[in-house]
């Protein structure tokens, strides 16, 4: 599945990151909490910019960024694809 983070910008996530997202979207969320998998996760998922990160004393503290939406992958991005009718106006 491919989550987009700005209009022109998609990253690709596993079926496993989905879930952990959706399990952890609700709120904040420290990696002390995290088993060292899902810390390694949140630290990937972080780096492609669907959560952000703030550094605390004692570790990483994450939330889901609120400007990402989730997009269907079998929807298709024509660059070609042209409005009939400007077209006509050729």
């Amino acid at each position: 599945m491919f989550i987009q983070i700005a209009p022109k910008a998609r990253v690709y996530v596993t079926d496993e990151d989905v879930d952990f997202i959706k399990q952890h979207s609700h709120g904040s969320f420290q990696s002390n909490d995290l088993t060292p998998e899902d810390a390694d996760r949140a630290k990937v998922l972080a780096d492609k910019a669907v959560f952000v990160r703030k550094k605390l004393d004692a570790g990483m503290q994450y939330a889901l960024n609120r400007k990402i939406r989730m997009i269907n992958e079998h929807k298709q991005f024509s660059k070609t694809h042209i409005p009939t009718d400007r077209m006509e106006k050729r």
